[in-house]
């Protein structure tokens, strides 16, 4: 009995692995369990995150802003102990640290708000995944069109459009990119969908949908075999 391709609709064989219009991988047991897989090894999928209710990327601000503070405090507070300034400039560079911090987390409030305005509420993620690691790319369109488009273009023939497609699609948004071997914890959350991968600088994070999460967890820990796993 022959089979539809999920992402070009071509009719297939039954033991098809590969549609042979658009090259999407098949897998009948799991397909529905996982994101599509282009003919270039790369699982893609684009997730939705309204801003007024996952407040995560305000949170990664104020990380950034006390972790810099912090930098500057202690540089501060040598610089103070060896002009001679001895606890009275440490103690003044501390204060003046903490100053400065809180200033510009408040100031930060406003500014999320007119970022969240900017983007209609919503933060879309394209995420794309291979053997060597996870990049997690701000797309400036919302999830529909930008499903549309991959979908679009996965079906196309012509050259890898696919690939072509994602970098349009992430070419105007910000990028982080984890390669799996610098990956040194996992924490995942299930009733969130969110997978977190930390190193020793970055920390991404990965959202899914319900039915693709455990495919998802499941390959990023077969590929990080040197990280700590957290599971709530």
């Amino acid at each position: 009995m022959p089979v539809k391709c999920p992402v070009c609709g071509a009719l297939l064989p039954d033991d098809a692995v590969f549609c042979t219009r658009c090259g999407t991988e098949l897998n009948h047991d799991t397909a529905a369990e996982r994101p599509s897989a282009d003919r270039d090894g790369v699982y893609r999928w684009v997730y939705e995150l309204p801003m007024m209710k996952s407040f995560f990327l305000l949170f990664e601000v104020w990380r950034v802003l006390i972790l810099s503070a912090g930098i500057v405090v202690v540089i501060m507070t040598v610089i103070n102990l060896i002009s001679g300034d001895g606890l009275e400039g440490a103690f003044f560079a501390l204060r003046l640290g903490l100053l400065v911090l809180a200033i510009l987390m408040v100031l930060s409030l406003p500014s999320y708000w007119i970022v969240t305005k900017a983007n209609n509420g919503k933060y879309t993620v394209l995420f794309e995944m291979d053997e060597e690691g996870i990049d997690h790319t701000q797309i400036k369109t919302d999830k529909a069109k930008a499903l549309e488009l991959l979908t679009v273009l996965a079906g196309t023939r012509t050259g890898n459009r696919t690939v072509a497609g994602a970098g349009a699609l992430s070419a105007s948004g910000t990028s982080l990119y984890s390669r799996f071997s610098d990956v040194k914890k996992i924490q995942a959350d299930a009733s969130k969908r969110l997978i977190q991968l930390k190193g020793r600088l970055i920390r991404n994070q990965v959202y899914t949908d319900p039915e693709h999460y455990d495919f998802v967890l499941d390959y990023i820990i077969d590929h990080c075999p040197q990280a700590v796993i957290e599971e709530k």
